[in-house]
């Protein structure tokens, strides 16, 4: 995927070289995003090898990896995340039906999501790439997250729920593991992905300059269109897709503090209200998007 002449979502061989964008967060290295003029999908070009993407996360500031409490953005973060458990349990139960099943939840991080489903009656496989995320998993919630290699282990058709959180962006194989999640999923199971919105009116709003483009931790950058076109070709059918209305606001609050803007929380919160407010008529201009797949039947 290192320089891919053809858009990974359409297969389309018309795009454009977009941008380059800083990587914030470890390097300062800029890095090329490239568009695909079909369907719009962005993918970053160049990243480092696969081998090597693990040093790429090694940083305090990834708070998704080390439940850093230092500013008033990560609190924010951890209260939103906290609000985010309860709906992401509503969620799973609204379209699998169940109050109790099977989970797999791909990207654990730190486990919050995967300890709270647990604690709510639902058998969870958690699986994390992250020696640290995974030890902390163990520390603070006694739960065994497993690691990538382990999903062969589980068992075929066993899942009634697969979730990967702000995840599928981040894989270098993402087709593979779409080709798992079919594999795992019982045929009524559901697979719900959440998603940076590269077509959002905050992408827009910030330019090269939006934090949730990561480079080069984000290798695909999805528009709604894209990802329904790359999940069709991977024998899954959208059924539903919602907002992450909170999302919005932490990452114009880290998109104006990666800018060393010294008003970043103010200037985040109140682009948020105003990017907000515009996204009433249009939901899928939120920075985040939850897609709800469901296995394409046989033949169809």
């Amino acid at each position: 995927m290192s320089d891919s002449r053809t858009c990974p979502a359409c297969g389309s061989a018309d795009f454009a070289d977009l941008f380059h964008a800083a990587d914030h967060l470890v390097t300062g290295r800029q890095y090329l995003i490239r568009k695909c003029n079909a369907c719009g999908m962005g993918w970053t070009v160049n990243p480092p090898a696969e081998s090597d993407a693990g040093s790429y996360y090694v940083s305090e500031e990834y708070i998704s990896h080390t439940d850093r409490k230092q500013s008033i953005s990560d609190y924010l973060y951890h209260i939103a995340r906290s609000f985010m458990l309860g709906r992401k349990k509503r969620l799973v139960a609204s379209v699998t039906g169940k109050s109790t099943g099977l989970l797999v939840d791909i990207g654990s991080g730190t486990g919050y999501f995967a300890s709270y489903m647990k604690e709510k009656g639902w058998q969870v496989s958690a699986i994390e790439i992250s020696e640290p995320a995974r030890q902390y998993s163990l520390a603070r919630f006694g739960l065994v997250a497993l690691t990538p290699g382990d999903i062969k282990s589980l068992t075929s058709g066993s899942a009634d729920c697969m979730t990967f959180w702000h995840v599928l962006e981040h894989l270098y194989d993402p087709s593979d593991w779409m080709a798992e999640a079919a594999r795992i999923l019982s045929d009524s199971g559901k697979c719900i992905i959440a998603l940076p919105n590269f077509s959002s009116a905050d992408a827009e709003w910030f330019g090269l300059r939006w934090a949730a483009l990561d480079v080069p931790r984000h290798l695909w950058h999805f528009t709604p269109e894209a990802f329904r076109s790359f999940a069709g070709s991977n024998g899954f059918v959208c059924e539903q897709v919602t907002p992450l209305p909170l999302d919005l606001f932490y990452i114009s609050i880290l998109s104006y503090r990666n800018q060393g803007s010294s008003l970043a929380l103010i200037r985040g919160l109140l682009t948020g209200a105003f990017l907000a407010v515009r996204n009433l008529l249009s939901r899928e201009k939120s920075s985040s998007l939850v897609f709800v797949l469901s296995k394409r039947a046989r033949g169809n």
